[in-house]
């Protein structure tokens, strides 16, 4: 167990310089996220009680949010789905493949955030939800598998220029195999380096990646996000991922020629199989700042934060509390459960940091109002 040495108000202070207040940042992004590229454009309406062939009004909305999406929308325009559920079945993903431009984006979102469930019960190497479109925003969905064997992956992401935000991707009992899989995946990673670019992913929930199925099969590279790509501008903000087996919470890398680093910032990641948080390869230093990494390592003992051999960035204020392998690591190899001079390690059973943590994912993540991390951080 790692602890703060002297008094812990005094040194979390000290350790972490002050920014602006965490939801001004939240606030910010998130408009930043939700207006670039919206537009003027058209709405079309989906509902569980739809039909295709309607014309997708309000007063007669469609069945299914990605045929909206392909058929109908085009540039600028918002497909708003209603709550309820969007069954794929046994043989189908729902595949969001137009794109917009880049000054108005295709958005496609839940009325009710958290309320829109997209499900399917394929198997194997396969996923539920497909974004092969670029100009477009994901937001507020729950996506999930319910077959009984499991699929790889939750989200899989081909285009560029993707605003993914505010959903939740939970269940995804991968098959084990060698082909690995992840909640939120780009295209490309794991067996080599994708092209994809300019990605956000933002203020999601995911959890329950492979947590049952593959317990034992450690060995089998499972992530929550696995963001391995050539291209530049991945933004990996605000996001909670726990239970996660065989993976790391956050695997990104293999940055070669990027001329934009990969931002890794306000995550919350906790009690997942290998390690926190990876970075695997690249020659653009990264940004990992200001991120909750704690009790990872639970399967195969890795570190909260993963860096390779050689490759400099921005690392640090971070908080990282008993992560199995050390605090931080290189390359797998020497831990170090330090507290580096601009990090703090707080054990969070203590009640200071979130509102209800529990190890088990059942808790409630958001930072309490008098936590000692609120408006405290590195300047962005």
């Amino acid at each position: 167990m790692v602890t703060i040495q002297g008094n812990p108000a005094r040194s979390v202070l000290s350790a972490l310089r002050r920014y602006r207040p965490a939801a001004a940042l939240v606030t910010a992004l998130s408009l930043t996220l939700l207006v670039q590229g919206s537009g003027a454009g058209k709405t079309y309406y989906v509902s569980p009680m739809g039909s295709d062939s309607n014309a997708c009004t309000q007063a007669r909305p469609c069945a299914k949010p990605d045929y909206v999406f392909n058929k109908k929308a085009s540039a600028g325009d918002t497909v708003r789905v209603a709550p309820g559920t969007y069954d794929y079945g046994t043989d189908a993903a729902a595949q969001f493949l137009k794109s917009g431009t880049a000054v108005n984006y295709i958005t496609v979102t839940c009325a009710t955030r958290g309320a829109c469930k997209i499900q399917n019960s394929i198997t194997g190497n396969r996923t539920v939800v497909v974004l092969g479109g670029s100009y477009i925003t994901f937001d507020g969905f729950e996506v999930t598998n319910n077959s009984s064997a499991g699929n790889n992956l939750g989200l899989y992401v081909t285009g560029s220029f993707v605003n993914i935000t505010h959903n939740t991707i939970h269940h995804i009992e991968t098959d084990c195999s060698e082909n690995g899989g992840g909640g939120i995946q780009l295209a490309g990673s794991g067996r080599q380096s994708g092209t994809g670019h300019h990605i956000v992913i933002d203020s999601n929930r995911i959890y329950d990646i492979s947590w049952t199925s593959c317990q034992n099969s450690s060995s089998r590279q499972t992530d929550g996000i696995l963001a391995e790509t050539a291209g530049g501008g991945i933004t990996i903000t605000n996001n909670i991922v726990y239970h996660v087996a065989g993976g790391w919470g956050i695997m990104m890398g293999n940055g070669r020629g990027s001329a934009a680093p990969m931002v890794v910032q306000y995550n919350t990641v906790f009690s997942n199989g290998n390690g926190g948080i990876t970075l695997v390869g690249g020659t653009v230093p990264p940004i990992i700042t200001n991120n909750i990494v704690l009790n990872n390592g639970l399967i195969n003992p890795r570190c909260g934060i993963n860096l390779p051999h050689g490759l400099s960035g921005t690392v640090g204020h971070n908080d990282l509390w008993n992560n199995a392998g050390g605090n931080y690591c290189v390359e797998w190899g020497s831990s170090d459960q330090r507290v580096h001079a601009d990090d703090i390690s707080v054990d969070p059973a203590l009640g200071t940091t979130f509102i209800n943590w529990q190890a088990d994912g059942s808790g409630d993540y958001r930072l309490k109002a008098d936590s000692l991390k609120m408006g405290a951080g590195s300047r962005d």
